[in-house]
């Protein structure tokens, strides 16, 4: 395209006018009000990076809280980088199709490009990979977590991890008037012989054939996580509560992924406490 001198001439002029905005905001002066509205419009309060596995790559719940912070003034930029089958133990059961992605693969990179103020994490469901409790995929899970606090603070960002949705699928039930300490003790029992069949056959159990009890894996697993709330500037969220008081609307016939209902009972619990942490953050 050819440029005649009239549009070289307003050229010029716009970049000396670009130019001397920036100066006068760089000295503090006022600018003019289209200026200030532009830098209003493109003003955001931070950045938010989630990220976490299926749940979150589905999106719905980011989504739903994205919807209510872009209402606030200013609004925060949300980004949602959430992975199918990723897990913080780089565990993986044995006949899942490729080994399951671990976080922190892809983990520094995504700190770099985003460079978020605050990091959403919810992880959990995989990282038990459908198994019997054992203290080894839990202190998996645990170094993980681990890792996960050292790499998002030495970005200089906040951290705030979302307890796991429960499996829905609780195991078959208990007699009912079954005292709760005997309770304990089938469960024990239950998880010692799915761990001993476990080891016969390492393909016993995964995401399509899970243990009959896994959520009580998922439930072990958010007790602990919520004990690191207030601590060494890590923030938790326990969605896994408000989830269960709703467990018959929260799932369809996939007792891993939450449907609509369960993506706003998570979006819900998050927005009641995301104002108190941020509170919290500013002091």
């Amino acid at each position: 395209m050819k440029h005649t001198p009239l549009i070289e001439a307003r050229s010029r002029l716009q970049l000396r006018l670009l130019i001397l905005l920036g100066m006068l905001a760089g000295l503090g002066l006022p600018v003019s009000a289209g200026a200030a509205e532009t830098q209003a419009k493109t003003a955001t309060a931070g950045t938010i990076l989630f990220l976490g596995d299926s749940i979150t790559a589905a999106g719905g719940y980011v989504r739903s809280i994205e919807a209510e912070l872009a209402k606030q003034s200013p609004p925060w930029k949300v980004i949602n980088h959430g992975q199918s089958s990723e897990t913080l133990s780089n565990l993986s059961e044995e006949y899942h199709p490729g080994r399951r992605p671990c976080l922190f693969t892809r983990l520094d990179k995504e700190l770099a490009d985003a460079k978020p103020n605050w990091v959403v994490a919810c992880y959990g469901i995989n990282d038990g990979i459908y198994h019997p409790f054992s203290d080894e995929r839990f202190a998996a899970y645990q170094a993980g977590v681990a890792t996960l606090i050292k790499k998002v603070h030495a970005a200089g960002a906040r951290l705030v991890f979302l307890t796991a949705p429960p499996f829905a699928k609780p195991g078959p039930e208990f007699p009912q008037g079954t005292r709760a300490v005997d309770v304990a003790k089938l469960l024990a029992k239950a998880n010692a012989d799915a761990a001993a069949e476990a080891d016969k056959d390492p393909r016993k159990f995964g995401y399509t054939s899970p243990y009959a009890y896994y959520d009580q894996v998922m439930a072990h697993y958010a007790t602990w996580l919520l004990t690191l709330n207030d601590r060494d500037d890590v923030h938790v969220i326990d969605l896994r509560t408000p989830m269960l008081a709703r467990s018959k609307e929260t799932h369809g016939g996939d007792p891993i992924h939450p449907n609509q209902v369960g993506h706003e009972v998570m979006a819900k619990a998050f927005l009641q406490q995301w104002l108190l942490i941020c509170g919290q953050a500013a002091k």
